[in-house]
């Protein structure tokens, strides 16, 4: 009969005091490679690993103070040369006078167990790199414990303490703004209850003054019974797309398994299937006698979910009487199940009848418990790429050779060279992109997103992506880890935005100056009227009505050019040293005739009247006439305005406050947007586009000032603080003051030439100066005009600009050969800003006049002409 370690498929031997082998079972013999006979008489270190010798010498000499049972992991040498991790229980047995005499040793295959944990760490590694590669935080929550698990990154994005792992999930939702929070759990409820996929945006307030936009993904995960368990996704921060705002670091510290070196269990078994249990490692595990685990009485201490698949199992290999390995979970004393493997073998007598079985029992909990791990790390993996449609790519150094990893529904795994996947990439934006990877190659920290546009069958997207480099353990570069993610509706949405606000800027600026044509001739018939002295009264009052909203709407079509000037930057401010209190007092005189009009009454204060400020004159003006003007427009009658110029070393501060009507609290933060107004009645008798404001915010702020609104609330009044630099150190200047174009003696007549292919506006004109007492003919072409200036022989010429034959920059140049002074040019055009001025002089004009003009500058310009022939 042999002795039952002969048939186990597990190596087995013993060896004598001095480590010289006595015995080693069949399978021993055929791992080793060598016949028994030539075994024995050697030493058990020719065949282990020389680095495990000296943890084998230590196990021994531990059983030698006493204990008798000893384990150690070590590599045994297989006969093709190659070593195997295995774990090796040793016992030891005494002789006659109670030494130890000799060792049995049973070593237990566990090279797959190893190698298993070994690519579960690597693949851990991976994933950490990934993710801190994509700067994202990443997320689970249990619906069940209520409790988020969090990586590092997410909880110092939420603003939680360092270290913070996991916290209650309404804790993440106190952190949601609270304008958002409604928003955010409809979509969140919406989202699970449709069970796929979801995206949605929302605004974080993880503390004051502390605001932040983020983009959440994630895929909900339901049990059998339909019932939410968890929620896996990831969150990042979409408010900022620089590196160092939303460089996030995406790791998880969770499913640490600890694999604990567990000793085999041998058993027998008779040809019916009954188990005896070998040794007292049975006891040691289960905490039961071998009694009690004899026959069929260890199917007991099985899994109640894995019992009757076991012992199913068990009686087919009894029924083919072959070779069979099991798993299953069992029961040990501490009250866990664990996952064990039992490797079941026949013995066959002679004449072919089975006799028995003989086996062993492992404890595999720790090889499928980091395969478990690995399998779940990758699902998670997969679906937080699925949800973020991540792409993950990794270039090693050494060879140049990129490994791309595509998010999505369907997985791809690509491998190119560097070459090949730049080729992929826009040829506008290749130089750049390979100039970032070769910098962050080298060690730099070239910092920020990089984007580039990839050219595939779906046409060219963009793409945002962000990278780190991965050094080995003495600092050399190895590989460069990044993730991308397609950003594409996105840029066209800017490109789309950038688009539309370029035609609005372009469609003001044409509206403003269309709007100029019409307010021309009405501006000049008024003028006309206005000159009829035996006009009754209530047609006088009639004529002022209309002048006054003819005034009205050129105040309206100049803030609409001038905004639009403002936008397109094509305002040069032309600064010089400014008093202050001139600035003010000039300002308050231009609006005296309003306030007069609506009995209200102004109060100018300027404590200190050599205050001086860097700015243009004109803009200057502009923005305290438009804010004096709201004063007294929203001032019932008999209201008080007042002015005060207040200055410190720093800065100037002009005051303006009145006791109007006031703004209401909701409407106060958007005063200075454009086209912003409060409530108005259904007669709108304030007027205005709502760009007052906006215009003067844009002006204040060319001048490197501020500007602020404040107001108690509606019927409170308002006030206006505009603040500037103070100038202190200023050269000498020269103003230039507004004078009349010449003192010489005035003409009495003068042969005036009007040139517009606008009828109304050329025939106004024209009666316009007629009513002066000046010559005047009428010209609706430049061909016209050419016919009649040789017998008109012109002393003035007013020419439109926009003339549909020949410009009038080009009839200019006709009109007066080089070196003549007459006629006097004078442009009368819609084109008002600082180049068109510019190219009107170069063209030869005198002066230029833009529509809707002026009347009284115009006449008194044409009065105070002398023309010498």
């Amino acid at each position: 009969m042999h002795d039952p370690a002969h048939f186990l498929p597990s190596f087995v031997w013993r060896a004598a005091r001095d480590g010289v082998i006595q015995y080693a079972n069949p399978w021993a013999c055929r791992y080793l490679g060598i016949a028994f006979p030539d075994l024995v008489g050697r030493h058990w270190k020719d065949f282990i690993h020389p680095d495990d010798i000296q943890p084998v010498l230590d196990a021994l000499r531990q059983m030698r103070d006493g204990t008798l049972l000893r384990n150690v992991d070590v590599r045994l040498l297989r006969t093709d040369g190659a070593f195997r991790w295995h774990t090796l229980h040793l016992q030891a047995r005494r002789d006659e006078e109670g030494e130890i005499g000799e060792t049995v040793g049973v070593a237990i295959d566990i090279h797959e167990c190893r190698h298993a944990w070994a690519m579960y760490e690597a693949s851990e590694r991976r994933l950490q790199a990934a993710f801190a590669g994509a700067r994202m935080g990443a997320w689970e929550w249990d619906m069940k414990t209520r409790v988020v698990r969090m990586t590092a990154q997410l909880a110092a994005l939420y603003s939680f303490p360092p270290g913070t792992e996991a916290v209650l999930l309404s804790e993440v939702w106190d952190r949601v703004a609270p304008e958002h929070r409604e928003p955010f759990q409809r979509k969140l409820t919406e989202a699970l209850r449709d069970g796929g996929p979801f995206e949605f945006d929302f605004v974080l307030e993880p503390g004051p003054g502390t605001r932040r936009w983020l983009r959440m993904r994630g895929h909900p995960e339901f049990d059998r019974q339909g019932v939410l368990t968890r929620v896996y996704g990831v969150s990042f921060d979409i408010s900022m797309q620089r590196a160092d705002e939303d460089r996030l670091s995406l790791s998880e510290r969770r499913y640490r398994a600890l694999v604990e070196s567990t000793g085999a269990l041998v058993w027998s078994a008779d040809a019916n299937g009954e188990i005896r249990p070998s040794g007292g490692e049975w006891e040691k595990f289960t905490g039961k006698s071998a009694e009690a685990l004899s026959g069929w009485g260890w199917l007991e201490y099985i899994h109640p979910d894995d019992r009757e698949r076991t012992q199913e199992a068990w009686l087919e290999a009894l029924q083919q009487g072959t070779a069979r390995t099991l798993t299953f979970r069992m029961y040990r004393r501490d009250g866990v199940y664990r996952m064990v493997q039992a490797h079941a073998a026949p013995l066959y007598d002679d004449e072919g009848n089975l006799q028995e079985w003989f086996g062993t029992t492992t404890d595999v909990t720790p090889r499928y418990e980091a395969q478990a791990a690995i399998e779940a790390r990758s699902l998670r993996l997969t679906v937080a790429m699925q949800a973020a449609n991540i792409h993950i790519a990794s270039l090693e150094l050494a060879t140049w050779t990129l490994f791309l990893e595509t998010g999505g529904e369907r997985q791809i795994h690509e491998t190119l060279t560097y070459d090949a996947a730049l080729a992929r990439v826009h040829p506008d934006d290749s130089a750049t992109l390979d100039r970032y990877m070769r910098s962050l190659a080298a060690g730099d920290n070239p910092g920020g997103h990089f984007e580039f546009r990839v050219r595939n069958v779906h046409g060219e997207q963009w793409m945002q992506g962000s990278a780190l480099l991965q050094r080995s353990k003495d600092g050399k570069p190895l590989r460069i880890i990044g993730s991308v993610i397609d950003i594409t509706e996105r840029k066209h949405m800017e490109l789309m935005l950038r688009e539309s606000g370029r035609r609005k800027d372009e469609f003001l600026a044409m509206l403003a100056h269309e709007l100029r044509n019409p307010l021309a001739p009405l501006r000049t018939a008024i003028a006309l009227l206005q000159k009829d002295q035996e006009t009754e009264a209530h047609l006088r009052e009639l004529i002022d009505l209309m002048r006054r909203q003819v005034e009205h709407m050129t105040r309206i079509v100049d803030d609409l050019l001038e905004v639009s000037r403002i936008t397109q930057g094509r305002i040069a401010l032309q600064v010089e040293p400014i008093l202050v209190g001139t600035a003010v007092y000039h300002s308050v005189e231009a609006i005296a005739g309003m306030v007069e009009a609506r009995s209200q009454t102004i109060h100018v204060d300027v404590s200190d009247a050599t205050t001086w400020v860097c700015g243009d004159v004109t803009r200057l003006s502009q923005i305290l006439v438009n804010v004096l003007n709201n004063a007294s427009k929203y001032t019932p009658e008999h209201g008080r305005i007042t002015v005060s110029v207040q200055a410190d070393e720093a800065s100037v501060s002009i005051v303006i406050a009145d006791t109007g009507t006031g703004i209401s609290a909701d409407l106060l933060p958007k005063v200075f947007e454009l086209f912003s107004q409060g409530e108005r009645t259904l007669d709108r008798s304030n007027g205005g586009l709502g760009i007052g404001l906006s215009l003067v915010k844009k002006l204040v702020e060319m001048h490197k000032g501020t500007i602020s609104v404040q107001s108690p609330g509606p019927g409170l009044g308002t006030t206006v603080t505009i603040r500037l630099p103070r100038l202190h150190h200023h050269e000498r200047h020269s103003a230039r003051a507004l004078t009349e174009a010449s003192m010489h003696e005035a003409r009495k007549s003068l042969r005036i030439l009007v040139v517009d292919d606008n009828r109304d506006a050329a025939d106004s004109l024209a009666m316009l100066c007629e009513s002066e007492g000046h010559v005047a003919r009428v010209a609706y072409s430049s061909e016209e005009a050419l016919e009649s200036a040789p017998t008109l022989e012109p002393d003035v010429a007013l020419l439109d600009i926009g003339l549909p034959d020949i410009d009038g920059y080009e009839l200019a140049r006709r009109l007066r050969r080089k070196g003549d002074t007459t006629p006097m040019l004078i442009a009368i055009t819609g084109y008002g800003q600082a180049e068109d001025r510019l190219r009107a002089q170069s063209a030869g004009f005198d002066y230029h006049f833009v529509k809707p003009v002026n009347v009284d500058s115009l006449l008194k310009l044409l009065s105070s002409l002398t023309v010498t022939r």
